[in-house]
């Protein structure tokens, strides 16, 4: 092997020669904010149950900490922090707190080993949002951070919201102030990421002089947004430049506008740019990374490094000449190395699924592209399966992973359920639908049938749903449809498609959902019903 390679990776000789120059981390430490930051993300709705899936994923994957939320926010946030905590996990679970003692006791009565305190510092936070002085700003952060000493925190984490804007003379001084007090970790937020890599190390390092001449054990970690599309190379110039040794990061780098700190970018370029050790196990984050967009229904964009569609694949054909003689010619990295597998592999699993499939096939075929299933979610699954292969289709992979992930993305216990939809439509008639809804209230069903008419027959029955749907559930409004688009897998009339909408209410919830179907129409509805439930039971966690 040459300068730069081994089995799995082949990089770039030269970064050798550089990073020699700098005085790395021996270590550094993965703080995920998937669901707290992540959960921020527009049209994302998490059901305590399935927060609960994605902290057991974080931990099997070797993330340091969690950051399970802000406790003080709802009932139905503490209480999914809560759980998490009873989990029992390895990791540390950390809370977000404001500089009030309410906050703190929110996360202490949550039993969490991590309290993270921000105030914000910039000018601009301190004028039109805090209306505060520095000095009342100092005052809070002495305040908060003694108490939360006086709570027996196993860690307290102090953020200065928005640091890259601040005046760097204050900013030193609200740091220190925090370490002086009992902060044992300091958090650097490029909170709307407007900050460039080099200045961003430049900034680290001055602020860890400062802390670590007062507690040289303090831990330097990095919170940056991708804004600019920055956020991985921001991270990394702190590493380098300031030896910081903990980052926060979320799952595909999800999270308010542009996102967060993608974890894979994150932990794959200190393991193969800078063979800087982290507790992540590599071949657990193709998983992770698809069970948090099955469940957030944000989708990876093919071209998302490392984990999406594209990473691995080769339409040039001088690439893919050069990829079969070795694949590290186009190929920094192997699939394997991050636990991806190609097409070809999972074709040779020798599982063929098909009408006359059973349930034990159906999950051993998922479980090729590491989707785990309930009864009953497999029990749906086999019977739009069948669906598929009465009609004489060859059910492909496409079609299994595609109604995999829509079944699964339901909510457990959904408020709504569609029991029957009718369209009417053609030459010269006006399209129209009705829709029977059966809506849970308490511990007793309703049912619910409306009639609607609309520019089509997707319209029709959406507009007949939402007549339904307001006439049982009065106090949420009018519920607008900001976003649908349809993917169609094969290029026929009775393609099967797969709809995607995002809804939101008057009172600013918003939320996405999808549905599967080889009936656009179906599709679409069952999406729609996806999104009001998801809504609802994001209302009530409110």
């Amino acid at each position: 092997m040459t300068e730069g390679e081994t089995k799995d990776v082949y990089i770039s000789p030269f970064i050798q020669q550089i990073t020699g120059e700098v005085s790395l981390p021996q270590q550094v430490y993965i703080f995920d904010t998937t669901l707290r930051d992540g959960e921020q993300t527009p049209g994302v709705a998490l059901t305590v149950e399935e927060k609960l899936q994605i902290a057991m994923a974080l931990d099997e994957l070797g993330v340091d900490v969690i950051e399970a939320g802000m406790p003080v926010v709802s009932s139905g946030e503490r209480e999914s922090v809560k759980r998490i905590k009873q989990l029992g996990l390895n990791a540390e679970i950390a809370g977000l707190a404001r500089t009030r003692n309410s906050d703190l006791d929110a996360l202490h009565e949550c039993e969490l080993d991590v309290a993270h305190v921000f105030i914000a510092t910039s000018d601009l936070h301190l004028q039109y949002k805090l209306r505060m002085t520095q000095q009342q700003v100092l005052d809070e952060i002495v305040s908060s951070i003694t108490y939360a000493k006086e709570l027996g925190f196993k860690g307290i984490e102090y953020s200065a919201e928005d640091a890259t804007r601040t005046d760097l003379d204050f900013l030193v001084k609200a740091y220190t102030t925090a370490v002086s007090v009992g902060a044992d970790r300091i958090n650097i937020p490029d909170t709307v990421g407007t900050i460039t890599p080099r200045a961003y190390g430049v900034l680290s390092k001055r602020l860890t002089e400062a802390v670590r001449a007062i507690n040289n054990n303090v831990r330097i970690s990095l919170h940056c947004h991708n804004d600019f599309g920055l956020a991985t190379a921001c991270s990394l110039a702190a590493i380098e430049a300031a030896g910081a040794n903990q980052v926060h990061v979320t799952v595909n780098g999800i999270g308010e506008r542009a996102g967060n700190a993608s974890l894979e970018e994150v932990v794959m370029s200190l393991y193969a740019l800078y063979g800087i050790p982290t507790n992540i196990k590599l071949k657990q984050l193709y998983k992770t990374s698809k069970l948090v967009e099955k469940l957030t229904q944000v989708p990876i964009s093919p071209c998302q490094p490392f984990i999406g569609d594209n990473t691995f694949l080769h339409e040039s054909g001088i690439h893919a000449h050069a990829a079969l003689a070795h694949p590290r010619t186009y190929e920094p990295i192997t699939p394997e190395l991050i636990g991806k597998r190609t097409d070809s592999e999972m074709a040779t699993k020798g599982v063929v699924i098909g009408k006359h499939s059973g349930a034990h096939s159906i999950r051993e075929k998922l479980k090729t592209f590491d989707i785990d299933t309930t009864r009953e979610q497999t029990a749906e699954i086999l019977a739009r399966i069948k669906e598929i292969g009465d009609k004489g289709k060859r059910v492909t992979d496409f079609h299994l992973r595609t109604i995999a992930e829509s079944v699964m993305g339901k909510i457990a216990e959904p408020v709504l359920d569609l029991k029957e939809l009718t369209v009417v439509t053609g030459l010269h008639i006006t399209p129209s639908a009705t829709v029977k809804l059966r809506i849970k209230q308490n511990s007793s069903f309703i049912e619910k049938v409306a009639s609607d008419i609309g520019v089509g027959p997707v319209d029709a029955a959406c507009n007949a749903l939402q007549s339904a749907f307001k006439d049982i559930v009065k106090d949420i409004g009018e519920i607008k449809l900001e976003k649908f688009s349809m993917d169609a897998i094969e290029a026929n009339t009775d393609a099967f498609a797969t709809v995607h909408v995002r809804v939101s209410d008057q009172q600013g919830f918003v939320t996405d959902a999808s549905a599967s179907k080889e009936d656009i129409v179906v599709a679409s509805i069952e999406a729609l019903v996806n999104g009001f439930n998801r809504l609802l039971y994001k209302r009530r966690e409110a």
